[in-house]
């Protein structure tokens, strides 16, 4: 009776004049009574009519215009019209342009609120991130608006996850859960947990997932409106608990997730369904889990939950065999995602730029690699079939293409790294089909984006910025740097201190602005764009031009489950090997744990050499390089070559015939243009030289004597040289000094090991983390010595390579890296720079320099200084060219 009394009234308004207008309490009555409504198309007519009735008749606007905006906009979205939902909710952002006291700050942030979660809801989850965003921020120091700022954070942890950045999920997750508990919102606290152990059990974190997920389900267990989270989030601590090995309690916890979703009447029982289903195919009960899948499917609603079902059919068929029924239901988990692709035909696939569209894009990566893997189990089964290989190489192509697309849409080193991990086998598989195929061009590509995309990413985004203003990149500079304090300042304070809220909304707010400023630069830049996002290889024909430019060879390895590849590049040809993994990670184990210890490798000499020559007889002898330079590209930790021996009975070390250089990336290599006429580079001086010989006690460091001097000798190889030894090697000087010289050599001590410590450079008063050196700009060095301990040590990233001191200066741009493997003598380590700087400034090219310096101190070395403990761990990584040699008393005093 009510309702339909408000809305006469409503109607009564039209066509008067202003002043037979209603009060401002009839109007508010209206438009309760219109909100009670259902919200539909009806509802919004009659807002509609409300609107239009209160434009006519009042000249301003306040709170109550707002709200029937921002319900207009709720009812678009009950329609499932998104883009009218956005567009009426964004009407309310100009009318707080000017201050305005009849309208309340909330409603503002219910409106940014709202936009974000009909963007997100339209799989747009970018745009939703900067509305979500907008909200946090107007949200921040208004206690009303908390409940709303928690909603925030839960949609950003999810769309952030939707794009793969788990970092800035967990980030959300800690501050919208603390949001949440001041509140005393436990609804929004658990569904904020439910997400944060989400994205914890993604990233394989499940110890720090179980707790999480479990407070959520003490939370809302004995809430019967929550019956949806809560069968959610037993099936999220079966899935953690699966992978902590507990495969038992996590089938446990899969039925409870399952009964409660039937006794609340889920509107998607099939997705719990699927983990029971993968539950007896981890077992081999691959009819079982066949039927839990097909059952899921005549249940299913979801476009994505159905793909996944298809997804899980394929490889529940492809594991009894049934290739051509997995194939096919492999082609129905693609038609039944929103890709605009229906094509049933076992050969088709969707095209490149309809997946880049594609929002969730790892459900279409699943389907498409394990499509691949079915097409190469299948031509295994058929004597390789080369028909099916092609299938199978065309499907991973296609899956290289999305990783290239997802990479771009991640932000965040953690979050990239990954998805290089989680993407490693595919590419493993890749490599496979091509050795297969003797397709040695395909199986380069694919060893060549298996490795160091994000030094790649991290060189392109610098070098992008080449093609900024100063002022540009100052700021970009700035924000990246404010970001790294945050986030160091954040693991300095305890969780649950008062200290803790101010450090991450510090974060959070220089994330934002860094975002903000990236986007604008993307939009008004398009060079920008292109060079950042430069994925293509170098074709292997050019790579064997370039080679044959330097008379030079390549080899090129790649480490999987249980192989290892090797790709050799002669000027004789090409060659593809295939070898049991354990002929490489064993021994070069071994290798590099005698060489770090010299006593040990006194004492057990003959096995080094033993050791050594398997390592030489399985990964170089078979491919029979000529004598000469060899580039090395690893996978994984560096091994010196030059230490393999071609005897097993006495010393007969490679270094003797070739010249080793090492690349992270081929690719990057050989894409670098040369260094001369270097018209950036504007630095003063051709060398710098830093040796602090003692250190500050608080860093623990001994005094390495004599270091000095040895850099005197040095620098009189170059002119205009620059000394800082002693005092007056500090870090601020490095800083100072490091952008304008062409040559730098650093004498002093590192930190790094393999257990996950970050590296760290010492000065004379302090140190460098890998971290710190990293948000630097380009450097325009064209050489850096780093002749102290472990420089080219760190943490073994799979399909990334080693996160080094070496490798944070070829990231910084700087082509070539004078490194150690382990802790070097350091009279040994002066000896043998010293030769190196001399052979350089004949004009040898740096591998060849480098090598004949080790040769000539081997000949001069008593037989105790021959062990490769004391010569073999300096390398050379990156560009092995001669040092560009300037006219006019340029780089060298010729």
């Amino acid at each position: 009776m009510w309702q339909r009394i408000g809305l006469v009234l409503l109607v009564g308004w039209c066509g008067r004049g202003y002043a037979q207008c209603p009060t401002t309490a009839a109007l508010a009555q209206s438009l309760q009574q219109i909100v009670t409504t259902k919200a539909d198309a009806a509802q919004g007519r009659n807002l509609r009519q409300w609107l239009a009735n209160w434009q006519r008749c009042y000249p301003t606007v306040d709170s109550l215009y707002v709200q029937a905006l921002t319900q207009l906009g709720l009812a678009y979205f009950s329609g499932n019209d998104y883009s009218q939902a956005v567009a009426v909710t964004k009407q309310v952002m100009p009318l707080y342009k000017h201050p305005n006291p009849h309208l309340k700050q909330t409603d503002l942030i219910k409106a940014w609120f709202r936009v974000g979660v009909y963007l997100s809801k339209a799989q747009n989850s970018s745009l939703s991130i900067q509305s979500l965003q907008e909200a946090v921020r107007l949200g921040r120091g208004h206690a009303e608006a908390n409940q709303l700022t928690a909603n925030a954070h839960l949609y950003l942890i999810y769309n952030y996850y939707v794009l793969g950045d788990f970092e800035r999920a967990l980030l959300h997750a800690q501050v919208g859960s603390k949001v949440a508990l001041q509140t005393g919102d436990s609804i929004t606290t658990a569904k904020i947990w439910e997400q944060q152990a989400q994205v914890l059990e993604e990233l394989g974190r499940t110890a720090e997932a179980r707790p999480v997920v479990e407070a959520s389900i003490q939370l809302l267990k004995n809430k019967p409106a929550y019956g949806y989270s809560v069968a959610n989030q037993y099936r999220l601590l079966g899935y953690i608990l699966d992978k902590m090995g507990q495969s038992q309690a996590a089938f446990q916890n899969y039925q409870i997730a399952y009964a409660v979703a039937k006794q609340c009447h889920h509107d998607n029982l099939s997705d719990f369904l699927n983990p029971i289903g993968y539950h007896y195919y981890q077992r081999g009960q691959y009819t079982q889990a066949i039927a839990y899948y097909q059952q899921g499917l005549a249940l299913n609603k979801s476009k994505y939950s159905k793909s996944m079902l298809f997804d899980r059919l394929g490889l529940a068929y492809t594991r009894q065999h049934r290739y051509a029924e997995a194939i096919q239901a492999y082609q129905q988990g693609l038609a039944a995602l929103p890709i605009q692709f229906q094509d049933s035909r076992d050969t088709a696939l969707p095209t490149a730029n309809s997946i880049r569209l594609a929002a969730q894009k790892d459900y279409l990566l699943s389907l498409i690699q394990d499509k691949a893997d079915t097409w190469l189990a299948w031509a295994k089964a058929t004597r390789n079939d080369p028909t099916r290989l092609k299938h199978a190489l065309k499907t991973y192509k296609l899956a290289d293409t999305m990783i290239d697309f997802m990479r771009w849409e991640h932000t965040g080193q953690q979050s990239k790294l990954f998805w290089r991990q989680k993407t490693h086998r595919l590419y493993e598989q890749a490599i496979e089909t091509s050795f297969r195929l003797s397709d040695a061009p395909m199986a380069f590509q694919f060893m060549e984006k298996s490795r160091a995309v994000l030094l790649n990413d991290k060189l392109n985004e610098l070098g992008a910025n080449r093609q900024l203003s100063a002022t540009q990149v100052a700021t970009e500079q700035h924000l990246r740097r404010r970001v790294t304090q945050c986030q160091a300042r954040l693991t300095e304070v305890e969780p649950n201190s008062g200290a803790y809220r101010p450090a991450l909304d510090s974060l959070q707010l220089a994330q934002e602005q860094q975002e903000t400023f990236m986007r604008q630069l993307e939009r008004t830049n398009p060079a920008y764009y292109r060079y950042k996002y430069d994925n293509q290889v170098i074709p292997l024909p050019q790579v064997q031009a370039q080679l044959a430019t330097r008379q030079a060879s390549l080899v090129m390895y790649f480490i999987g489950d249980s192989l290892l590849y090797a790709l050799g590049v002669t000027n004789k040809g090409i060659d593809l090997l295939r070898l049991p993994a354990a002929t490489y990670t064993k021994p070069a184990r071994e290798l590099l744990a005698l060489n770090a210890k010299p006593d040990d490798l006194n004492r057990q000499f003959g096995q080094y050499l033993r050791v050594s020559n398997q390592l030489y007889r399985h990964l170089l002898a078979p491919m029979a390089l000529p004598s000469g330079r060899v580039i090395v590209s690893p996978d994984g930790v560096l091994l010196p070559f030059e230490a393999l021996s071609a005897s097993a009975s006495h010393p007969n070390f490679l270094v003797n015939q070739y010249a080793f250089s090492y690349a992270y990336s081929v690719n990057r290599l050989f894409k670098e243009s040369p260094p001369s006429g270097n018209a950036w580079f504007s630095g003063p001086g051709s060398f710098l030289g830093m040796a602090p010989v003692a250190f500050s006690a608080s860093l623990h460091q001994v005094a390495l004597a004599g270091s000095d001097a040895v850099m005197q000798r040095i620098s009189r190889q170059f002119t205009r040289p620059s000394l800082l030894t002693g005092p007056a090697a500090t870090r601020l000087a490095f800083g100072r000094g490091a952008g304008q010289y062409r040559v730098i050599q650093l004498f002093t001590h590192a930190e790094a090991d393999s257990a996950g410590s970050e590296p760290r450079l010492f000065f004379a008063d302090s140190s460098l983390r890998l971290s710190e050196l990293t948000t630097s700009g380009l450097l325009p060095a064209e050489l850096v010595g780093l002749s102290a301990c472990k420089t080219g040590v760190g943490a073994n990233q799979r399909g990334e390579g080693v996160f080094s001191l070496a490798r944070g200066f070829a990231a910084l741009g700087v082509p070539s890296v004078l490194t150690t493997l382990w802790n070097v003598e350091s009279q040994a380590t002066y000896n043998l720079t010293e030769r190196f700087y001399a052979k350089l400034a004949t004009g040898l090219p740096k591998d060849v320099a480098l090598q004949q310096a080790k040769i000539e101190y081997l000949a001069q070395a008593e037989q105790s200084g021959q062990l490769p403990t004391l010569w073999a761990g300096l390398l050379l990584v990156g560009n092995a060219e001669p040092l560009q040699q300037q006219g006019g008393g340029g780089a060298w005093s010729l």
